[in-house]
């Protein structure tokens, strides 16, 4: 069977390399949103083998004035959830924690996912998929803010 072209989605919170929200311990920020219709392959035997692939660029900003150590930041991809963290099903997690460069570091984070949907969720025509950002960093302490470009893309075949 020939892989079949089902959707492409795209998603950019920001394309600017300028001061954006604080992301602190405890909150988690949406930062990508996309959903990938599946109806073209729904009901259908392609609907058992449809596959996705996500992939995206955090970039934050860390102010190492503030704090002598370096903060760690994780990027949490969820399916077929709402706006809210951990309303969705866990897809992907990735921590990353820039080493001391200087006085402050503006560090992009790149993703890369696959998932391969079950036949319910390519049957319900969309899947729905989210990507948050948190930091351990205590909340007010100003020192890891959501910089930029932040963009968030994904397709789906089948076959």
């Amino acid at each position: 069977m020939a892989e079949q072209f089902v959707d492409l989605r795209l998603s950019q919170a920001t394309n600017l390399s300028s001061g954006g929200p604080e992301i602190y311990d405890g909150q988690f920020l949406l930062v990508g949103d996309i959903g990938l219709q599946t109806v073209s392959v729904a009901n259908t035997p392609l609907a058992s083998s449809v596959k996705v692939m996500l992939n995206g660029t955090v970039t934050f900003f860390q102010n190492l004035d503030e704090s002598n150590s370096t903060a760690r930041v994780t990027l949490v991809i969820e399916k077929n959830g709402g706006d809210t963290f951990g309303s969705g099903i866990f897809v992907y997690e990735e921590l990353v924690q820039p080493g001391i460069v200087g006085e402050d570091v503006l560090f992009p984070a790149v993703i890369n996912c696959a998932d391969f949907p079950t036949t319910d969720e390519a049957n319900a025509g969309q899947i729905r998929y989210t990507l948050f950002i948190t930091s351990d960093t205590p909340q007010y302490s100003y020192n890891v803010e959501l910089s930029g470009p932040a963009t968030f893309n994904g397709v789906a075949a089948a076959g």
